[in-house]
């Protein structure tokens, strides 16, 4: 089976693959003009009051070769494009989308955390042997070379590895190093990661009902998703981003991301606080992707702490790391971080972060913060059965040319060998690999319908330079 009918096949129950829902005309003809956001693998939203077909920039001579987007914008054209702005025209990844992924604070509302811990510099020792690198895909096919790939028309802009804490593979075909850039849902393991810190702090039971500490969800559904379930992405509530949900603008997580980014206040919280079970399913028992339970953490975690979420991120993790630059994430209507999908920084600071996962983190940090034990609770949080037969396990079969044993603790995937990945829309993406002490991360800007290999090259890099 070729690899084009291998997504056919996956898509078959749907039609569609809900990552792609933005981008086939009948996509966008069914959504319309709308707000919200789309994340890791969510979808747009339909903003309540527009009923319109939104404005789509596609990709120009404007962004082709991405390279370009290296240069500022004419003051003519930067204008242009926030007159403009949609969340679909965003997120369709074109020539707007390229920029807003670079600019987002000129477009919304963000919180920003400086740099506090003396800065560390990243040595590098380039592995030539890595432009030639390749792995088998799902289908048994040989990829491209990783140089081929990263260079090609897959509209990467950064792309940093790793091994034993130098720099082994870096190429920025469509961003300087010093710019900025969105993570989309690679976000979520900042989510994961303090809830796991706070566990360890005492002040977050895991085996206790979310709605104990976000309370704004106390006497509602919540109250029988516990924390771990939540982390897990296994809530057993009907809040999973499916195509069929996205192309219903009456559907609960169509309205929740519509009030997210586009509603009054906390609207948010109310939808939230709307939420049904499902028939038949309980809390733990499978994995369904929804940034809504991210948000839901986030929400805990303020709650447990005491602190605003970027005022947390910053003190238990930021502040700790040897970064260059500051962090930023983007806030929803009433203010709240949007934890679950909303964080920028530089590509080395991301890389940077990586690391801290890995046994290079004295690399990065005066300050060791994952232990062995904190790092073995986010591996082991998950449970394989939840992931096995998801939509996410389909997904990572394709990226990777092999799927994994569980989702955990706000990551995608985790394999049995310990690495870690997490995907972020327009083929973002965070890979760890303690077991090898391998890091790398990836930006783009790059449309959803077209399939993303970069994660796979990742391992597979990890693999090369671990000697298995």
């Amino acid at each position: 089976m070729t690899d084009n009918s291998k997504q056919k096949s996956r898509k078959a129950k749907s039609g569609l693959d809900r990552r792609e829902v933005l981008f086939s005309g009948a996509g966008v003809a069914a959504l319309g003009a709308m707000g919200g956001f789309v994340f890791g693998g969510l979808s747009p939203t339909r903003a309540a009051a527009q009923t319109s077909e939104p404005f789509i920039q596609p990709i120009t001579e404007r962004t082709t070769p991405i390279s370009k987007a290296k240069e500022p914008l004419p003051y003519d054209v930067a204008k242009e494009v926030r007159a403009r702005f949609s969340v679909p025209n965003w997120q369709s990844a074109g020539d707007d989308g390229v920029y807003v992924n670079m600019h987002f604070p000129s477009f919304k509302p963000t919180d920003i955390a400086m740099p506090s811990h003396p800065p560390r510099e990243l040595e590098r020792d380039i592995q030539p042997q890595l432009k030639d690198l390749t792995f088998t895909r799902e289908d048994g096919s040989q990829s491209d070379t990783l140089d081929g790939y990263v260079y090609g028309e897959n509209r990467t802009q950064a792309l940093l590895m790793a091994h034993k804490g130098k720099i082994v593979y870096e190429a920025y075909p469509g961003m300087n190093p010093w710019d900025y850039h969105i993570w989309m849902s690679a976000s979520k393991t900042c989510v994961g990661t303090l809830c796991i810190i706070l566990e360890r702090e005492g002040l977050l039971d895991l085996e206790a009902p979310i709605s104990d500490y976000a309370t704004e969800l106390a006497g509602t559904a919540w109250d029988m998703v516990s924390v771990r379930n939540a982390l897990n992405m296994a809530s057993g509530l009907d809040v999973e981003e499916t195509t069929e949900a996205f192309l219903d603008p009456n559907s609960w997580i169509e309205k929740f991301f519509a009030s997210l980014f586009g509603g009054d206040g906390n609207a948010w919280i109310e939808i939230l606080q709307s939420v049904k079970p499902l028939d038949g399913e309980k809390p733990g028992d499978h994995f369904r992707y929804s940034t809504s339970i991210t948000q839901a953490l986030v929400l805990a975690l303020q709650s447990a702490s005491n602190l605003k979420y970027v005022d947390l991120f910053n003190d238990r993790i930021w502040s700790k790391i040897g970064v260059k630059n500051q962090y930023m994430v983007g806030l929803a209507s009433d203010g709240t971080a949007v934890g679950g999908g909303l964080n920028m920084t530089t590509p080395e600071d991301m890389l940077r972060y990586a690391m801290i996962f890995t046994p290079s983190w004295n690399v990065v940090s005066t300050e060791r913060i994952i232990s062995d034990d904190l790092l073995r609770r986010i591996q082991t949080l998950g449970d394989p059965a939840a992931y096995k037969g998801s939509t996410e396990e389909g997904y990572h079969a394709q990226w990777f040319g092999e799927s994994g044993e569980r989702n955990s603790a706000q990551w995608d995937v985790v394999f049995a060998d310990g690495a870690m990945f997490k995907h972020g829309n327009m083929h973002q993406g965070i890979y760890s690999d303690p077991a090898r002490d391998f890091c790398g991360m990836i930006f783009s800007t790059t449309p959803n319908d077209q399939p993303d290999y970069t994660p796979g090259y990742l391992r597979a890099a990890a693999k090369m330079l671990a000697g298995g």
